[in-house]
Formats: C-alpha cells, structure tokens, sequence
C-alpha cells in the first residue's frame, strides 16, 4: 500500500506562511498590509479577505498552525488530494471571512491559517465517515468510517468547549485566538469533504458500470 505523503500545495503553503512570518517579526508595515482589518477592507482593500490566512502573529503562532497543517495534509494525503486541498482552502478562507464579517463584527482584526486547517480537518474525518466501499479494500472501510466518526466527535466536543470557554489551553500564549474561523471553518471542511465523497462515489459507480459486461 502506498504510503501516504505531504503533496506540493501544503508545501507550498507553508513555505508562504514561514516566509511571512519571517519578514513580518520586525516589520509591522506587513500587518498593515495583509492583516483582516475590517476597516480596510470597508475601505476597498478587499485582497486582506485571503492574504489574512497566510499571516501570523508570531513565529510559535505559524510554528503551531504550520505543524498541524502538515500533519493534517500527511493524514489526509489519499482523502484530499491536491486539486480538492486547494478548494477546501479557498472555500474554508470564503466561508470564515464571510462568517467574521456578516456575523462577528466584534472581530476587528484576524490572522492565521487555522480557520482553514480546521476546514482541512473536518473535510479529511468526512471523507473518511464517507468512504465507499469502491474507493478502499473492503476491510478498510470499516476503520475508516469508525475513525472519521470519531474525529468528527472530538472535533466538535472541541469546537464546543472552545465556543463556552474560548481556547483555554492555549491561555498564556502570545497571541489572541478568533475561535469563531475556527467553527466556520469546520462547517466548510465538513460541506466540501461530503461534496468530494459524493463525487468520488459517482465516479465509482460509473467506472463499475463500464467495467460490467454488456448483455
């Protein structure tokens, strides 16, 4: 069985966000460029809606974010792949920014890519709750579909928590979290990981169609 791997675009995604965070550490003037600041983007400055999601605060606020998004993307390696990484990230970046700005207007100001790795999370444990008998060997399916259940779980006891008691175990960080991109994300993940199973179901009874003999 083929191992599973980290494909170019999470590479390429971290790269971005590591060089950012590198050249925004003792530059403010790219905060005040590229951060979600809901008055510039009222003012026009509307490319914010998706440079926000490459930007951190900090080095150990990109550290974390960078090190869940690889493993995510290695977990998730045959469930998402690169093409499907690519929308997951643009319609979990949409649906937080829409989300920040229709429904949190306390929100002011918002970097960081983990709105979007929840997006990756919650599309990767639907997959998984998904998977079709066609798309794995028989025996694998039922661990998969176990596993996808209980990530789905904790995602949301976590989601839950976090909505009740914002995220207490990272208190003493250095750096305010936004758990609303968070909520937001995961319901884009879960919405693009059941579109993409349902696909790849279709796919499968179509390709079982033309492999079956004619009458």
């Amino acid at each position: 069985m083929k191992r599973p791997e980290v494909r170019w675009f999470p590479l390429t995604l971290a790269v971005v966000c590591g060089v950012l965070a590198g050249l925004s550490v003792d530059d403010g003037r790219w905060h005040d460029l590229l951060d979600y600041r809901r008055g510039a983007i009222a003012d026009g400055e509307a490319w914010r809606l998706v440079s926000a999601h490459v930007m951190h605060l900090s080095f150990v606020h990109a550290v974390l974010d960078l090190g869940g998004l690889l493993l995510v993307a290695w977990i998730f390696d045959r469930e998402l792949q690169p093409r499907q990484q690519v929308v997951v990230s643009l319609v979990g970046a949409a649906t937080i920014d829409a989300s920040l700005w229709l429904l949190h207007p306390e929100v002011d100001r918002y970097v960081g890519l983990s709105g979007v790795l929840h997006a990756w999370f919650a599309a990767g444990a639907t997959r998984w709750l998904l998977a079709s008998l066609k798309e794995s060997r028989g025996d694998l399916v039922g661990r998969k579909r176990l596993w996808g259940a209980a990530l789905l779980i904790g995602l949301a006891v976590k989601l839950a928590l976090e909505a009740r008691h914002e995220a207490f175990w990272l208190a003493g960080w250095s750096f305010p979290v936004v758990t609303a991109a968070h909520r937001w994300g995961a319901v884009a993940g879960c919405v693009v990981g059941a579109v993409v199973a349902w696909f790849s179901r279709r796919d499968a009874h179509v390709d079982a169609g033309r492999a079956s003999p004619g009458r």
